[in-house]
């Protein structure tokens, strides 16, 4: 369980780095966009240019958003952040508070499980149109997207291949997501993120369910635990070895004083 959780720890780390750096990209290209375009109210010449190459910026702020959005709501289940109805949780008793964190975890875990399929499916109905910027005519004069024809066919059509898209596209390929577009592969932040939070709930359910039974994690020992009392719980354990071996009475560790007591038994 501890090595889950050090997983789950090193997962949400790199969740908020990849955060920060989407979230400072998008503030980047956005500064960049109303800079360039108050440019050219002013009639500078080479903003329009530049506004030109920045035609990009509004699908990546969109996309952007959304990945900031999913990957703060899977941060958010890591620490336990979510949105929750907690009014039963509050008035019951703490043993029934272990409970009902098991079966809200498992209801949750199985929805995002479905809400993962089901964006899934809706982002795979639209990933196999190809745009007629990524078409490309074949020897045999068939229209094949721009990543599945070879080098002389992209020369000809005088394009360029996106070899880093292309990279993606194949592993994407491989895990059963076939995409035609950079917008597409975006998208699947969405159902990723829900089975990283159906992940989530489930590790914590099962938490609670050993907090309900009375293990603690903590010290991997058995907990005993009398009903009503999870605050406090009683850790059978043994005594440690330095209390097994304390002085009994009439007992003393100093030789020099058990060689005087033998001294004193030979005088007699």
């Amino acid at each position: 369980m501890k090595l889950l959780r050090r997983f789950d720890a090193g997962m949400a780390r790199g969740e908020g780095a990849i955060a920060a750096v989407v979230l400072l990209l998008l503030i980047l290209v956005a500064a960049a966009q109303a800079l360039l375009r108050n440019l050219t109210l002013v009639h500078v010449s080479w903003a329009n240019a530049a506004l030109e190459h920045l035609s990009w910026g509004d699908s990546f702020m969109q996309k952007s958003t959304l990945w900031l959005a999913f990957l703060g709501a899977s941060l958010a289940t890591h620490n336990e952040k979510h949105i929750a109805i907690d009014v039963l949780s509050r008035i019951s008793p703490k043993r029934a508070q272990a409970l009902l964190s098991v079966v809200v975890g498992l209801f949750a875990a199985v929805t995002c499980f479905y809400l993962a399929r089901v964006f899934f499916q809706a982002v795979m109905n639209n990933a196999g149109d190809i745009p007629f910027d990524m078409q490309v005519m074949d020897e045999a004069g068939a229209s094949k997207h721009i990543c599945d024809v070879g080098a002389a066919a992209i020369a000809d059509a005088r394009l360029v291949r996106p070899d880093l898209f292309c990279s993606a596209r194949a592993g994407l390929d491989a895990l059963g997501a076939h995409i035609s577009t950079p917008d597409t592969a975006l998208q699947l932040i969405a159902p990723a993120m829900f089975i990283v939070m159906s992940a989530r709930f489930v590790l914590h359910a099962v938490v609670s369910g050993m907090r309900f039974s009375g293990y603690d994690e903590n010290a991997e020992t058995k907990v005993v635990l009398e009903e009503g009392d999870l605050d406090e719980p009683k850790v059978a354990r043994e005594a440690p070895a330095d209390e097994a071996m304390a002085e009994a009475p009439g007992q003393s560790d100093d030789p020099s004083v058990e060689a005087d007591d033998v001294d004193d038994q030979d005088e007699e």
